[in-house]
C-alpha cells in the first residue's frame, strides 16, 4: 500500500510537471525595451529619459511599475492623470521643439521629448 501512495505522488507530481512545460502559442512576445515612439515607466523612471521624434508624432508612454505615476509636461501642454500599472497614455506632438516632462507624483522623475 505504501508503495501505492508513493507511486501516485510520483505520477501526479510528473503530470504537473509536463503540464507546466507546455508552449503556450498564444502568449505575446515580451520585449525588453520599449519600441520606436514609446516610453515605459519603470523603476522609478521614465526610459528612455529623452526620445526625439518627427513633426505629428505620437509618443505612447505605459506605466510598468506597480504603483500610479503621471506623464506631466512642465508647462501644462500634456497631463496624463493618474496612470496604474499597465495603463498607458498617448499624446501626439505637433509642434517642433523641446518638452520637458515629469511624474507629478514622483517629481525627481524626469524626462525630454524632443521634435524636429
Amino acid at each position: 500500500m505504501k508503495y501505492k501512495i508513493q507511486s501516485a505522488f510520483v505520477l501526479i507530481a510528473i503530470a504537473f510537471a509536463i503540464a507546466g512545460c507546455k508552449k503556450q502559442d498564444n502568449m505575446p512576445m515580451s520585449t525588453s525595451s520599449p519600441g520606436a515612439n514609446e516610453v515605459w515607466i519603470q523603476n522609478m523612471a521614465f526610459n528612455p529619459s529623452s526620445i526625439t521624434v518627427a513633426v505629428n508624432t505620437m509618443i505612447t508612454w505605459t506605466n510598468k511599475d506597480g504603483v500610479a505615476h503621471t506623464v506631466t509636461s512642465n508647462t501644462g501642454l500634456f497631463e496624463s492623470g493618474n496612470l496604474n500599472g499597465g495603463a498607458t497614455y498617448s499624446h501626439k506632438f505637433t509642434t517642433a521643439g523641446s518638452y520637458s516632462y515629469k511624474c507629478s507624483i514622483h517629481p525627481s522623475m524626469t524626462a525630454t521629448v524632443i521634435v524636429h
